[in-house]
């Protein structure tokens, strides 16, 4: 008799799967998963030279080829608007081996996942706030709420995320 059933119970084993996946609390964490969020900024030196100017993105919110690109010399030099060109090799390296071993596509959390999913083959962001994922999460608030004094955009993500810092990014976490 389950042999009958099989292709019908391996239907609905998929469909959940597939649906868990879009969810933003899957069951994945609980077999496998790291985490629903991104991985927290876990390096000192990343903490110190990213977020002595603004708040130190996870790496797990772009791709490895998205920061790569964000780090080579050219954006450096113009970093949206500001020359933040490294002159030490082993900060830059140091900087470069803990950005790539904790980008999106290397990541095991749920977000960067979702992150690594709506962007194509070869889309290159170098803005958080442009990958279609992020755009998706953002597009139903108003506006008015985005360009007020106290938010600025979608990319001051601790003007309403509390635990941005820890990754977690969350709805019920939104002021």
């Amino acid at each position: 008799m389950l042999r009958k059933y099989m292709s019908v119970i391996l239907f609905f084993v998929i469909s959940f799967f597939a649906l868990q996946s879009q969810s933003d609390s899957s069951l994945w964490r609980y077999i496998g998963g790291e985490g629903r969020g991104v991985a927290a900024v876990n390096n000192e030196l990343y903490q110190e030279e990213c977020g002595s100017c603004h708040f130190a993105y996870q790496p797990g919110l772009l791709p490895a080829r998205s920061w790569n690109r964000l780090m080579s010399r050219q954006e450096l030099t113009n970093h949206f608007g500001e020359d933040i060109a490294f002159d030490d090799q082993p900060i830059f390296n140091s900087l470069m081996s803990y950005i790539m071993n904790n980008a999106a596509d290397k990541s095991n959390y749920k977000r960067s996942r979702k992150i690594m999913r709506s962007l194509r083959m070869n889309d290159t962001p170098i803005r958080v706030s442009d990958t279609p994922y992020i755009i998706r999460k953002h597009r139903e608030i108003p506006e008015r709420l985005i360009v007020q004094q106290e938010v600025g955009s979608i990319a001051n993500c601790e003007a309403c995320h509390r635990s941005a810092d820890t990754g977690s990014f969350d709805d019920d976490n939104v002021r």
